[in-house]
């Protein structure tokens, strides 16, 4: 007999039934079960794995080992036993949609789950969200508290079946209930109908009569509602989110050509089992603006069971978008709204939908989360096993083994208590899934970021060696472990990052070589940063910063940016050096280029100013970079940038906005390209488009897998850490 051990996603995706069938078609003899860290095969066939050419939709083998051993006893059939627990770690799957054979079966009249809401079977539905541990059985799952019927659990057994062993089987019977619930002054009334259906008629026709709905969704809740101006602005007041674009849920892809277009990448994107939302250009601008202010607007296709049957009984784009106060996660709860369409299944793990962005074919991860969390990424190297704590802000954090990185679902902004607190139950269970025994905790350079002192912490707590990481290097170093280079120039650019200065970066060039050895040759021109952090709220504040350097008192008044007593307050702010910080952030830069063309006042949701720079983008200017040598390291000026769109601001704004973002990209690539090496390039302004399309299209390499900005730097973090 022949003992095959095989590592993967290779649990709760119907990888033994398969298994069966295959050793059932080929009268072979032997088991197959499923062990904490893989599946363990036993079979009469030294040949075996060679036959597994046609997996389930999303199994994926990544390794397996085969030995020649002596049973412990004779074996005449095949079996499915039941799972065992190891030591080692499993790749667990990710939440998916709903699939095509269960889709059908909801529309089926006469099949017994006709319209029922929490339809799935083993190639679909929730995984990540509802998973306590593993082995990936229904006692590791929030469905344990449901008792199967007996057609369920006759479907559950039977390894023939399309729900053999699917751990949310359920169906009218014995499911979680569907429930529709009105609060009042903090108490709860349940106004569910007496079917499914007409619950779901019910919520319809608040939608349609103006309401917002709280929907439970897989790994979280979200806000519901017609995409009308009215109902739109009462959600951003609830939300307290003033112009944060919100995403919109559409039935198909005929009612998505009416509002965007979309590219075959763009729309194979948004028909992928992880059914992501997908940033898309709008056909008109000034379309759905109460939903977006930018010229793109944030879409996805139905997911779940609930999504479908919704659309049958109202056939326009709604709002969907995260509940949730800004900088807090996702509610999991029925704590935020008036009105909740929700059910009796808890969700273990919240997860955040996925963000994606396509520039030049090429798919950027604005936020990797459901559909994704908790797969790993490969790594170039072995490392030790490593807790990587991620950035401050758009946190996500990362347990590396061996060479694989297991990166969590979106956390958030951790300067926030609950926040916070979702980082530390993250990073808890994620050691837990992955099995680690931390050796190694990474976490930013900057000294009093909530995640650093958290790494200090668990660095204590398991007696592992604590490693600070700048992060811009963080940045620059995601993309070259995703491409398996060690000695390559990185340009990272975004808002801001704890220099090893101690002063704010976020225009950096590196040469790297042997990985590890960083040396700072080129980065943006300092910049006043006026009144600290405020600045970034206030692009102004930043703009003034840069025009106090050429421009007197007087015409600084005539611009008419700035009142009397403002520029005079700020003047003096800037003499007496008071709260003023000088920065290399290319972000501050876009923000300040986006306030002197009068875009942007005030930034109410992270990288507004830039974002709507990017929408307002034409076709540029002609201007040359202006570069100059200082202290050994080449530097991009960007006043002369500022002072070329003073003296051009009679002309088209779209236009300018081009410039000031070909300006950059040009700059940072002619630095970059002195040292003739491999460039790679990160950082948040890598989701501009202007900007990754020219760095694209002149060689440079970007992120595969990884999120470009703050969501990959836990990646960066752990790849370095275990370099060093």
């Amino acid at each position: 007999m022949y003992l095959f051990f095989v590592k993967g996603t290779v649990q709760g995706v119907g990888f033994r039934p398969y298994i069966y069938r295959k050793a059932k078609e080929n009268n072979l003899v032997g088991y197959v079960k499923n062990v904490g860290n893989g599946v363990e095969v036993l079979i009469n066939d030294p040949e075996f794995v060679n036959k597994l050419t046609d997996l389930p939709p999303l199994a994926k083998i990544t390794d397996h080992i085969t030995r020649r051993i002596k049973a412990d006893r004779v074996y005449t059939d095949f079996k499915i036993l039941e799972s065992s627990a190891s030591e080692g770690e499993t790749q667990l799957p990710p939440d998916i949609f709903m699939c095509k054979d269960c889709l059908k079966e909801l529309r089926e009249s006469k099949n017994r789950r006709n319209n029922y809401y929490f339809i799935t079977c083993t190639n679909c539905g929730p995984r990540f969200s509802m998973i306590t541990d593993y082995p990936y059985d229904r006692p590791f799952t929030s469905m344990s508290e449901f008792k199967m019927c007996a057609k369920c659990l006759e479907e559950y057994s039977n390894p023939l079946d399309r729900r053999y062993h699917a751990q949310t089987i359920a169906c009218k019977d014995c499911g979680p209930r569907l429930i529709l619930l009105e609060t009042n002054k903090g108490i709860n009334k349940d106004i569910t109908e007496d079917s499914d259906i007409g619950t779901i008629k019910k919520a319809v026709s608040l939608i349609q009569s103006g309401e917002f709905i709280s929907i439970k969704g897989v790994g979280g809740f979200h806000i519901c509602a017609l995409a009308d101006y009215r109902i739109v602005q009462e959600v951003r007041t609830f939300l307290k989110r003033p112009n944060k674009p919100f995403a919109v849920m559409v039935k198909d892809l005929d009612m998505l050509h009416e509002i965007a277009y979309v590219s075959e990448k763009e729309a194979e994107l948004l028909h992928s089992p992880q059914r992501p939302i997908v940033v898309l250009k709008k056909k008109n601008r000034n379309s759905l603006h109460s939903i977006s202010e930018l010229d793109t607007i944030g879409v996805m296709l139905p997911y779940t069971p609930l999504h479908y049957l919704i659309f049958d009984y109202i056939n326009r784009p709604l709002l969907m978008t995260s509940c949730n106060i800004p900088g807090t996660p996702v509610e999991i709860e029925e704590s935020l709204g008036k009105y909740f369409l929700t059910h009796e299944r808890k969700i273990v793990n919240r997860c955040d939908d996925s963000v994606l962005k396509v520039i030049d074919d090429k798919t950027f991860y604005l936020r990797r989360s459901r559909g994704y969390t908790p797969l790993p990424v490969g790594l170039p190297i072995n490392c030790k096993d490593t807790i990587a704590v991620g950035a401050e802000l758009n946190n996500v954090i990362c347990t590396a083994k061996s060479n694989k990185c297991y990166l969590s679902q979106y956390v958030g902004q951790t300067y926030k208590l609950e926040t916070f607190n979702y980082l530390k139950a993250t990073v808890e269970k994620f050691v837990k899934l992955s099995r680690l025994k931390p050796k190694t905790i990474a976490c930013d350079l900057h000294p009093t970021y909530n995640s650093s002192i958290y790494a200090q912490g668990l660095a204590r707590k398991y007696n592992a060696k604590l490693i600070r990481i700048q992060h811009h290097k963080a940045h620059v170093a995601s993309v070259a472990a995703e491409h398996n280079l060690k000695d390559y120039v990185g340009i990272a650019m975004d808002g801001l990052g704890y220099g090893e200065d101690g002063k704010i970066w976020g225009g950096e060039i590196f040469d790297v070589n042997e990985g590890v050895n960083f040396r700072r040759i080129g980065h943006l021109e300092e910049q006043p940063q006026l009144g600290g952090d405020s600045a970034a709220l206030y692009p102004k504040k930043m703009l003034f910063g840069i025009l106090s350097k050429i421009l007197n008192k007087k015409a600084l008044i005539e611009l008419r940016l700035f009142e009397e007593k403002e520029a005079a307050l700020y003047l003096k702010i800037l003499k007496e050096n008071f709260n003023t910080h000088y920065t290399t952030s290319a972000g501050r830069i876009l923000d300040a280029v986006a306030a002197l063309l009068g875009l942007c006042e005030i930034r109410t949701y992270d990288g507004r100013p830039p974002m709507i720079l990017e929408s307002t983008a034409t076709e540029p200017l002609e201007l040359d970079p202006v570069l100059k040598r200082a202290k050994g390291k080449t530097i991009l000026m960007t006043t002369p940038l500022v002072k070329f769109l003073i003296k051009n601001l009679h002309k088209d704004k779209g236009r300018l906005a081009a410039t000031a973002q070909t300006y950059l990209a040009r700059g940072m690539l002619e630095i970059a390209k002195s040292a003739g090496k491999p460039i790679v390039f990160s950082g948040g302004v890598a989701y501009n488009r202007m900007i990754s399309s020219y760095m694209m299209k002149n060689g440079v390499l970007v992120n595969k897998e990884i999120p470009s900005g703050d969501g990959g730097i836990c990646y960066g973090q752990a790849y370095l850490a275990n370099l060093l």
